[in-house]
């Protein structure tokens, strides 16, 4: 089983191994989701991403568990905060999350 070495903004040189094809599944769904020009709290953005995974196919078992797609969503959400992909509206409250803008977009 192929595994992604995710990092977490909040806690700089830690790294956590993921499922590739959960994380890449999130990844994908989070790109999906989230807007470039406001934000979308993370609760907004779970749901989001709940209804987007809902619209396509893939291996129910995946997860399997209640709760893992909301770990998932949180874990994928610091490693993208870190690797510079999303970020974090200052002085939101509650935290709003947007994807920052690519340049061959």
């Amino acid at each position: 089983m192929a595994s992604i070495k995710a990092k977490n903004v909040n806690h700089p040189g830690y790294t956590e191994n993921l499922n590739e094809q959960k994380y890449n599944l999130i990844r994908d769904a989070i790109h999906a989701v989230l807007p470039t020009d406001k934000g979308m709290t993370f609760s907004d953005m779970e749901t989001a991403i709940h209804a987007h995974l809902a619209g396509i196919d893939f291996p129910a078992e995946l997860f399997p568990k209640e709760g893992s797609v909301r770990w998932y969503c949180k874990t994928v959400q610091l490693d993208l905060e870190a690797r510079g992909e999303i970020e974090r509206l200052p002085k939101t409250s509650p935290m709003q999350l947007r994807r920052i803008a690519s340049d061959d977009a």
